[in-house]
């Protein structure tokens, strides 16, 4: 800082003060000197700032690191874990209580695939259709055939109404072979088929939430938009859980898989559902909830109290201001 002193050299002697009118031309001066300095430091400043000059620091960069360096205005920095860990803990308290064995999984930005028994085999029952969806559009694209009518009307009960004669045409086209192939791409690590009962096929939340997760991928670029639609346009008798825990502001594709204590030739009753949640905000999660529950409303009230607990927090992507 430019320090002015008047030293009182002048016609009244050493020692003391001049008048005040023989130093006015001195004060004057000096000011003027102080002005043209300022302006000097805040032109410099203003072209550092436009990227004409070189920044404070004898070699041009920072003289103290910008905690902010390396984020991009307006976007999430650091990627912040969706479901965080606290939502997570306390979905697995909730199924941990439920009267039967429950497993469920959960996948988002910034972590990996956590849940509890995510890892653990249950037969599918309808949850291997949303596979069935994707093997037959794999197979039409492969085939360079088209999604005719026919296909069309195979397809489209088996995921809306869970049309289980539809499921078993669709499953006669494609195999095991079809199934086995959809489970490689997505990256299904313990999916094993049942030969002859596409219903039997062994699945886990953990591989459910890998194929929900890369569902675009999953399917033929080609026929994404239609087999997505029909994911989300699951009849309302079946929107149950995931998609009645979600709500507004988000879009859930997803299907769901159930088998009553009484079916024979199976492995007992399950509840299931599985499925891909795009929030309006852009945050994107898969969540797998599997048991061995009959279907019902306790049932079904287990996977929504998970995934409630789940979504609790605010989905919206932290973001810094725009400078």
């Amino acid at each position: 800082m430019l320090m002015i002193r008047s030293y009182g050299y002048g016609a009244a002697g050493p020692g003391r003060r001049a008048p005040l009118a023989s130093r006015l031309p001195v004060v004057a001066a000096a000011a003027a000197v102080a002005l043209a300095m300022l302006q000097v430091a805040g032109a410099a400043c203003a072209a550092g700032a436009a990227g004409g000059g070189p920044q404070p620091g004898s070699d041009g960069s920072s003289s103290s690191p910008d905690p902010k360096k390396g984020r991009e205005p307006g976007k999430a920095w650091p990627p912040q874990a969706y479901p965080d860990a606290r939502s997570v803990a306390r979905a697995r308290g909730f199924a941990a209580a439920a009267p039967a064995r429950v497993a469920f999984a959960v996948t988002g930005a910034g972590e990996g695939v956590r849940g509890l028994g995510m890892d653990e085999p249950f037969s599918s029952a309808s949850l291997s259709k949303a596979m069935l969806l994707a093997a037959e559009l794999r197979r039409l694209q492969r085939d360079g055939a088209p999604l005719d009518d026919a296909t069309r009307s195979l397809l489209e009960p088996m995921i809306t109404y869970s049309d289980n004669d539809a499921a078993s045409a669709v499953y006669a086209r494609v195999g095991d072979g079809g199934l086995e192939e959809v489970a490689r791409r997505a990256g299904m690590r313990s999916f094993e088929v049942t030969p002859g009962y596409w219903g039997g096929a062994q699945v886990t939340a953990a591989d459910l939430t890998r194929f929900f997760a890369g569902l675009d991928e999953n399917l033929p670029a080609r026929h994404r938009a239609y087999a997505k639609r029909l994911l989300a346009s699951v009849t309302s008798s079946q929107r149950w859980g995931i998609p009645a825990a979600a709500g507004g502001g988000w879009t859930v594709y997803f299907k769901g898989g159930w088998r009553p204590p009484a079916a024979e030739g199976t492995s007992g009753p399950v509840t299931h559902q599985a499925g891909l949640l795009v929030h309006r905000s852009g945050r994107r999660t898969a969540i797998a909830v599997l048991s061995d529950l009959s279907p019902g409303s306790s049932s079904y009230g287990v996977i929504e109290g998970i995934t409630r607990r789940l979504l609790a927090g605010d989905p919206r992507p932290a973001r810094w201001p725009a400078p």
